[in-house]
């Protein structure tokens, strides 16, 4: 019959305690340098990628700044629009500015290549804000 086999465990039964606590400690020792050191590998490589793609990114933006300088330049003034405006809708009617913002918001969106044309604004008579709204259908969304 061969104890070959069980040499290592043999050798760990002829150990002190102390030398059993310093081997177990070795092994806990090492345990934490690796993970921490894997952490720390993870944590650079997360680093290194979010450089790249913000470099990426602000250099998108860049290119679209000069593309916009550029189309500012080139691009004609729109003219005004006039139109007649009964009393009701002087009534519901909207400041001058936020029909501005609108136009302003809808020509980024669409660009000066496209001809878009606002028809109409009207204010919303809704009981609630969409604020308001958003939480309802949050809250009563069913599961």
């Amino acid at each position: 019959m061969s104890f070959s086999n069980l040499s290592p465990l043999l050798h760990m039964a002829e150990l002190s305690l102390a030398e059993k606590g310093i081997s177990s400690a070795k092994v806990i020792l090492t345990g934490f340098v690796v993970v921490f050191a894997v952490l720390i590998l993870l944590i650079l490589i997360i680093n290194l990628y979010s450089f790249i793609v913000s470099k990426a990114l602000n250099n998108d933006k860049k290119k679209k700044k000069e593309k916009i300088v550029e189309t500012k330049n080139t691009s004609p003034i729109p003219k005004p629009v006039t139109a007649k405006i009964s009393a009701q809708e002087v009534e519901n009617a909207v400041s001058e500015e936020v029909v501005a913002v609108i136009s302003a918001a809808v020509a980024s969106m669409y660009g000066s290549s496209e001809k878009v044309k606002i028809k109409s604004i009207k204010k919303s008579n809704s009981g609630r804000s969409a604020w308001a709204n958003a939480g309802v259908l949050e809250n009563t969304r069913p599961f």
